[in-house]
């Protein structure tokens, strides 16, 4: 089931309710480890298995810094923009025609630098996706829950654990989602997401670089 039709469906049921969230003993050198804004780097790619941003294209890489405030990623002849005042989290993703695919404004608030244990915080956004013809307002709110390791098919790493509940609303009908990523400094980038409501949206790091 595509992202839309899950969306749609999901607005004509009960929305999901926001997870209750097991949170873990934490160390304190887990709790002292923070994750500051990175800098990523012209030619840096990270490859994925599953999508990104709702589009079925794998290797994304790095193609331009800073373009009008905007980290420039590309994949095949796909464009991703991701916010570089918002903690590089997604603007939007054009098609090779240049059209929007989807868009969010100003942005996903899925990460918000520095980083650090128990930090929360809640940010309002608009959606649209092209395939569906679907817009809507959104209120994102995230905590981060834990640093520890998480194993993925790329390898371990040290990783935030953030859990989010994206609070959805199209006319008068309103839904929601759970969603669990995995965001490594030391790649820098988000290696795992995990979407509660709809597993097909899932994604998973398998390679990142240059090596």
């Amino acid at each position: 089931m595509r992202f839309g039709r899950m969306f749609f469906c999901l607005m004509l049921t009960q929305s999901a309710p926001a997870a209750d969230i097991d949170l873990p003993d934490v160390s304190l050198a887990a709790e002292t480890t923070t994750a500051e804004t990175p800098v990523p780097q012209v030619g840096d790619f990270q490859v994925f298995d599953g999508r990104v941003g709702t589009v079925a294209c794998s290797r994304w890489e790095v193609t331009t810094a800073d373009e009008g405030g905007f980290l420039l990623s590309t994949c095949d002849k796909y464009k991703s923009y991701l916010s570089v005042a918002g903690s590089y989290n997604l603007h939007k993703i054009e098609a090779p025609d240049g059209k929007p695919l989807v868009v969010f404004e100003p942005w996903l608030p899925a990460v918000q630098f520095p980083l650090a244990v128990r930090k929360v915080w809640t940010e309002r956004y608009e959606g649209y996706l092209a395939s569906e013809g679907l817009r809507w307002e959104g209120e994102m709110t995230c905590r981060v829950v834990e640093f520890a390791p998480v194993a993925v098919k790329a390898g371990s790493f040290d990783a935030f654990r953030i859990e989010c509940y994206d609070k959805r609303r199209a006319a008068m009908l309103e839904t929601g989602a759970n969603t669990t990523l995995w965001y490594a400094p030391s790649v820098p980038g988000i290696v795992k997401t995990v979407n509660h409501e709809e597993p097909a949206w899932d994604s998973e790091l398998t390679e990142h670089g240059p090596r």
